[in-house]
């Protein structure tokens, strides 16, 4: 009798949590937060998973509330259950509906390497006042409806069902635990629900900061040198979100770029018109870029390219209008490592990316510059002064409705002013030896396939070449042009190849003339050993090479 007393009461205790409303109620708000991994994800394992994984996490959130005996304990409870679930569902399927997409690793990655003058042009772009009403309004409908649902279901008999539905979702946490604890692989774990695709993307956060104390290590021991004497100087221009597209050098109708138009026309600029990047997103672009490594790998051991300059005698300066030392976890934000790979770094923003040209500094003797512009990031209205307002939303295609007809004119306004501001940088270097090379981070959709303005979302845009293809542009002075005229020829030879933009450091040495183990001749393209072969993957897996193939045919 003991014995039996002994099971009759642990089963009491373990079924506990399942009776009443609240497990259903909480159930139901993980199932339908959780649903949106379907996206990515449509195998029946991804189904069976996300259904008893929801129903374990609903257990462990129902038992901490038969635990809390005090009701006004148990009332705060609710309300920070509410507020949790009602936050992630917001923020689940506001990213589905606006950017295909939800809360995952490069979405958390994006929100730790935003600043507060980007927060705030999100909002502006897409959470303006009513539309976060309208969200507010449509939360609280849904939180009704499901109270609602677990009030009705609470009065049938579905105890041992739950329990067993619960006991099923612990063996796959469990069993995803384990892998992850004996591999370290991100996806053996459950990423099947919010909570825990969260909890990695910390833990990778966590493992970002560790990644960047080898990069020092890796930056600070670099094998580089020239045996030349008069060593160029080498201008960088990153921009930002700069679409083809919209580029009247690459045949846009609108003339957004006269006068870099006008330096191809002398004969000074070489336009490239098959270069990519590898991802769709700032953060993971500018990691690609800097670095000598290949497709993203083993960024933590591989020197960046400043590293490489820096070593080999170049006085190194960066000039950047998005990233400052001390805010985000982006690696240029880190800075010790700052410290390590530049001689000079700007310590604040400027209204405009013209203001912030007006401050470069001439430097003495062999120099690399590097300048990575606001460009057109949104909210593209705020990214030039008025005076560029040079196209209005009648100067567009009625296909397209009022608001997309101004967001479009603003884009074009944007680049309009990048122009100018690339050709006002180009001009404060025109007397020297000099070589500058402008590309932008990655491209952008302005309405061309789908409501839709901005980025992030390549891989489920109906073309991703929007996105992923950038310009490329190199400008050579005169002296630098007189003394290196096989360059200017190797450039006009290489401007239709098959360029991918993290070969560009390689690229930058090679013109340099900087030796050092981290080269690799096959990646410069304007080497005579450049691979023309070499598959482009870009963003993680896509064969971009393959898909263009694919899209020919």
């Amino acid at each position: 009798m003991k014995k039996k007393g002994l099971l009759y009461k642990l089963s009491k205790i373990c079924t506990q949590p399942v009776k009443g409303w609240f497990y259903i109620f909480v159930f139901l708000l993980n199932l339908v937060s959780n649903y949106v991994v379907i996206k990515d994800d449509k195998l029946p394992f991804t189904y069976f998973s996300v259904f008893f994984l929801s129903a374990f996490v609903a257990y462990i959130e129902s038992a901490i509330y038969f635990v809390l005996t005090k009701k006004s304990l148990r009332r705060i409870y609710v309300v920070l259950i509410i507020l949790l679930h009602g936050v992630l569902i917001g923020c689940e399927y506001f990213l589905l509906f606006r950017f295909n997409s939800f809360l995952k690793q490069s979405i958390v990655n994006i929100i730790g390497e935003t600043n507060s003058d980007e927060v705030q042009s999100f909002f502006k772009t897409y959470l303006p006042p009513t539309q976060i009403l309208i969200i507010l309004a449509l939360l609280a409908a849904l939180l009704a409806i499901i109270y609602g649902l677990s009030r009705l279901i609470a009065k049938i008999r579905y105890t041992i069902p739950a329990l067993l539905f619960s006991l099923i979702g612990m063996g796959i946490a469990l069993y995803g635990g384990y892998g992850f604890w004996r591999y370290r692989d991100g996806m053996s774990i459950p990423q099947h629900t919010t909570l825990t695709r969260l909890g990695h993307s910390i833990y990778q956060i966590k493992q970002k900061n560790s990644d960047i104390e080898l990069l020092r290590d890796a930056c600070k021991n670099v094998d580089a040198s020239t045996s030349s004497s008069d060593l160029p100087t080498i201008v960088v221009i990153i921009g930002e979100s700069h679409s083809v597209y919209h580029s009247s050098l690459y045949g846009y109708e609108k003339t957004t770029n006269p006068l870099l138009s006008q330096r191809v026309k002398e004969g000074s600029m070489v336009v490239f018109d098959n270069a990519v990047s590898l991802h769709d997103i700032t953060s993971l672009s500018m990691k690609a870029d800097f670095s000598l490594n290949a497709q993203g790998e083993d960024f933590a051991t591989t020197p960046l390219f400043p590293a490489c300059f820096k070593a080999a005698g170049y006085r190194t300066m960066m000039y950047d209008n998005q990233y400052l030392t001390g805010t985000g976890i982006s690696f240029l934000a880190d800075k010790e490592l700052s410290d390590i790979l530049f001689d000079y770094r700007n310590t604040r923003k400027y209204p405009y990316d013209g203001d912030m040209a007006e401050e470069i500094e001439m430097s003495d003797g062999p120099t690399l510059y590097i300048i990575h512009l606001m460009g057109q990031h949104f909210e593209y209205e705020a990214a030039y002064p008025r005076d560029f307002g040079t196209f209005k939303a009648d100067d567009y295609d009625k296909k397209y409705n009022e608001d997309q007809r101004a967001t479009i004119a603003q884009y074009d306004n944007a680049t309009l002013y990048n122009d100018f501001v690339v050709d006002k940088i180009i001009r404060k270097f025109e007397t020297t030896n000099c070589c500058v090379f402008y590309f932008p981070d990655h491209g952008e959709e302005v309405y061309e396939l789908r409501d839709f303005a901005g980025h992030c979302n390549a891989e489920s845009s109906p073309d991703l070449n929007y996105q992923i293809r950038i310009p490329l542009l190199v400008w050579l002075s005169p002296t630098f042009t007189a003394d290196h005229p096989s360059l200017k020829q190797r450039l006009e030879e290489a401007k239709h190849y098959p360029i991918c933009a993290d070969d560009i450091g390689h690229t930058l040495l090679d013109v340099a003339g900087i030796k050092t183990s981290a080269f690799t001749p096959s990646r410069s393209f304007v080497n005579d050993h450049y691979d023309k072969n070499r598959h482009r993957i870009v963003l993680h897996s896509i064969d971009y090479d393959e898909y263009q193939a694919r899209r020919s045919k």
